[in-house]
């Protein structure tokens, strides 16, 4: 068998945006959603007792993807047959009890491997599925779930931009191992409330976020400053995050991209005094891009794992530019005052890269596949749809902050629709399902895509597919009812005109 390329060239075309196709898209995409959840359950064993892994390998990610279909349940009503009942799917995958793996400053975030924070994570959202996904007074947590939060916390606020894991110096602020894994969790635990009682213990947990974010900012400008020291400051950003000791990563899942879009989820009088320095960040990010032609380098200086080219993949590459703008863009404060013009040629030419590289022969995953590269635009499409007077705050007060009469790149800006963004996540999101193992069939696709590491895991499996198609359909249910909306008000408004 021939060595497959990195990536297959797109044949694809961006699907018209019309009622008919988002409707076919939809079923198409439900129909996806409950015969990956299927496929899931039947080919993984149920476990008895935690493992080793987070959410990235394993049946701890697919319980969450289960978790969060449930929780979307609604929107996936879009078939005639029963669906699967995902909230038992997931609850099969929640042992009772706490693991026995030890707290590592190193593995704070419940997404990567090795931390009992996976295991308290997944046990507080079921407590939620379990009560429909509504708050209550009588919802509470356990206090050894409680204490493991405050445990991880107290590490997180101690520990320093490099933490040692396996006898080597690695980054401690990632989204996969570190600190802003830990504080996505913590926001999702957040978002609800409890009973008064479980409200009082969390309430030192959940006061001490302000602190963490601030240690995380402090910890990019700490890299900032030792990646000058080290290298010089021409290509030195505000804010940098070590991957491993002396190289800086830009990625969603390794990198600034991921620690930024997390940090932009806290509420905004959290981020008051950090917004500059995250403008002013997220601009460097856009210029480097622009530089090379939409790609965002592996780290700097360059490291390489001996690819033939500029990685296009979440946890890599552009993706990660373009779902850390979908998040600033709807930030009003943020792009007030720290919009540039750079943020639009890095989302055209970001999109343009993973619209041509993003077929990746790895297959469909989150973290390396042609769904996950795939999400940044349901996330591009949500901005420009419905978020659009905040762009267009943002680039009256650029022109008028700079004494312009004009922007410089009105033809890029001219482009940016919501439909640019939709029509190409549709294409990629429906070829998804060519992949394995969703698709075994010798003959179902013209590409050869291999079979992904964990065939059924939430970062490389059908899982995070099922996630992204279930993502992709509330998408197409919110603008299908916008169009209804957008009818009817046309009908109610048709000026009277006497019939002959």
């Amino acid at each position: 068998m021939a060595e497959r390329p990195q990536y297959f060239k797109n044949t694809l075309s961006p699907l018209p945006i019309n009622a008919t196709t988002l409707l076919e898209s939809f079923q198409e995409l439900c129909t996806a959603v409950c015969s990956g959840a299927e496929l899931i359950q039947q080919n993984t064993l149920l476990p008895e007792t935690w493992g080793p892994n987070g959410m990235f390998k394993g049946f701890p990610g697919i319980a969450l993807a289960f978790l969060r279909l449930d929780y979307q349940s609604s929107v996936l009503r879009g078939l005639k047959a029963a669906a699967p009942d995902y909230r038992r799917y997931a609850l099969q995958r929640i042992p009772s009890s706490l693991p026995d793996t030890p707290l590592l400053a190193s593995r704070l975030s419940p997404i990567g491997s090795s931390s009992p924070v996976t295991a308290v994570t997944l046990r507080i959202l079921s407590t939620f599925a379990k009560n429909n996904w509504q708050d209550g007074a009588h919802l509470s947590i356990t206090r050894e779930d409680a204490t493991c939060l405050h445990d991880a916390m107290q590490c997180a606020l101690k520990n320093e931009p490099l933490v040692i894991h396996d006898g080597r110096k690695m980054g401690g602020d990632e989204m996969l191992f570190g600190r802003a894994g830990l504080l996505w969790a913590l926001l999702n635990i957040r978002a609800h409330r409890f009973d008064q009682e479980t409200q009082d213990i969390l309430s030192p947990i959940l006061g001490a976020i302000p602190e963490l974010i601030r240690v995380i900012v402090d910890a990019g400008q700490q890299g900032s400053k030792e990646y000058t020291e080290n290298n010089g400051a021409q290509n030195a950003h505000p804010l940098m995050y070590a991957w491993m000791e002396g190289h800086y990563c830009f990625g969603a899942v390794h990198g600034i991209t991921g620690i930024l879009t997390i940090l932009l989820s806290c509420k905004p009088e959290e981020l008051t005094d950090y917004l500059p320095v995250i403008g002013d960040s997220i601009t460097a990010l856009c210029k480097l891009s622009g530089s090379t032609n939409g790609h965002l380098p592996m780290t700097l200086p360059p490291y390489s794992f001996g690819q033939r080219s500029e990685l296009v993949q979440l946890c890599h590459g552009s993706p990660g530019l373009l779902i850390l703008l979908g998040a600033a863009l709807k930030n009003k404060y943020l792009t007030r005052a720290h919009w540039d013009p750079t943020w639009d040629q890095a989302i055209y030419l970001g999109t343009e890269r993973v619209w041509e590289e993003g077929l990746l022969s790895k297959g469909g995953s989150l973290c390396h596949g042609v769904a996950g590269n795939a999400w940044a635009w349901l996330l591009l499409h949500d901005c420009f749809e419905y978020h659009s007077e905040i762009l267009k705050d943002a680039r009256s007060a650029y022109l008028k902050r700079n004494q312009l009469s004009a922007l410089p790149n009105a033809k890029v800006n001219q482009e940016l629709t919501s439909d640019f963004f939709l029509s190409k996540a549709l294409a990629f999101m429906l070829h998804a399902r060519e992949t394995k193992p969703y698709n075994s069939s010798p003959t179902s696709s013209d590409k050869d895509y291999r079979m992904p590491d964990e065939p059924y895991g939430l970062f490389e499996g059908v899982a995070g597919n099922v996630c992204a198609w279930a993502d992709t359909c509330a998408v197409i249910q919110a603008r299908l009812r916008k169009m209804e909306l957008a009818e009817q008000d046309t009908w109610a408004f048709q000026p009277w005109v006497e019939m002959a």
